[in-house]
């Protein structure tokens, strides 16, 4: 997978959420680096459960402050959540029942990757729009 960086493409223009998409590349860097080095599969387990907690954590985070502010797109926020935990932990048991093999990397790369940079620079970006008309 070539390695995603941040930029100001990806700013929601909300510091926290924000932060929290930095680890969240940086994670997914960090899992398809693992699995292509071969590094071992506790690194891989380490790095796919942190993943799995992390994103539970902002996206709970992330709609909290959705419902707080009134946001009109949060179930449609809820739903594409609870797609890419989907998309996770089917990468875990394809991890689980295959080991870290090349379709695993590249089933990050495809999936993982693209739908979590498609998502902050369509769905959450919409919601820095949101508040920046509301003024906060």
């Amino acid at each position: 997978m070539n390695k995603i960086e941040w930029d100001d493409s990806l700013s929601v223009g909300i510091d926290e959420i924000d932060e929290q998409h930095k680890t969240l590349l940086k994670r997914l860097n960090d899992l398809s680096k693992a699995i292509g080095m071969n590094q071992g599969e506790m690194e891989i387990v380490k790095t796919l459960d942190f993943m799995s907690d992390y994103t539970d954590h902002h996206f709970s985070a992330e709609e909290n402050h959705m419902a707080e502010v009134g946001y009109p797109g949060l179930g449609h926020q809820q739903e594409q959540h609870e797609e890419f935990k989907g998309l996770l932990k089917q990468l875990e048991q394809d991890f689980r029942e295959d080991g870290a093999t090349k379709e695993l990397a590249d089933s990050i790369d495809t999936f993982l990757a693209n739908w979590l940079l498609k998502h902050i620079k369509e769905v959450d970006h919409k919601f820095g729009r949101f508040l920046q008309q509301q003024g906060s």
